[in-house]
């Protein structure tokens, strides 16, 4: 992916009539001097480029789910969610803002998962539905998840398209990083 430079004294590509200097190119400037959190919080104001997920979620009842929103700097907001929808809901998640491209790409090669594009909407249902699935065994999302939920915009309501758990039920698998004797006791 590359991104072509705008020349200033050209018509905003935002399509407003004005010259690029004196419109969209204030809000880049803005952007660029912005910290990473607070660019996050207010991420649903920025479009969704694009949402991708690993293409074994169904198999494995776990996804890795990567939202990545367009800053007007030609830069991105990238979250990533691990969602366990078989228990656990949403087991690990990240975030970055202010980020080229490039570093997505980086971070997309060393999950080592196959990735194929997802719709954000449905993006959004498996994450959501997950960690609400998951809080009725009395399970929290990561801790992180204050910090990249505003990606997912979760006070809009969602689409429930998934089915969690296996006919219903939490199906616990554990992983390398799972407390197993503080999730076997809630379960029971």
């Amino acid at each position: 992916m590359t991104i072509q430079k705008i020349n200033p004294y050209l018509p905003c590509p935002c399509g407003s009539g004005r010259k690029y200097k004196f419109c969209c190119y204030v809000n880049r400037q803005e952007v660029n001097n912005e910290d990473s959190l607070s660019l996050i919080k207010k991420s649903a104001t920025y479009p969704v480029d694009k949402c991708l997920v690993s293409d074994s979620w169904k198999e494995r009842g776990l996804a890795t789910l990567f939202i990545i929103r367009q800053l007007p700097n030609s830069k991105f907001i990238v979250g990533v969610y691990l969602v366990d929808l078989l228990c656990l809901g949403v087991k690990d998640t990240f975030c970055h803002a202010n980020v080229p491209y490039t570093v997505i790409e980086d971070k997309i090669v060393r999950s080592h998962v196959h990735l194929v594009p997802i719709d954000y909407e449905d993006a959004r249902s498996m994450i959501l539905g997950g960690i609400e699935f998951a809080r009725q065994y009395h399970f929290d999302p990561h801790p992180d998840w204050k910090d990249s939920q505003p990606i997912v915009e979760p006070e809009r309501p969602f689409v429930h398209k998934y089915k969690f758990g296996m006919n219903g039920k939490p199906m616990f698998i554990p992983g390398p990083h799972d407390d197993m004797a503080t999730i076997t006791s809630k379960l029971r």
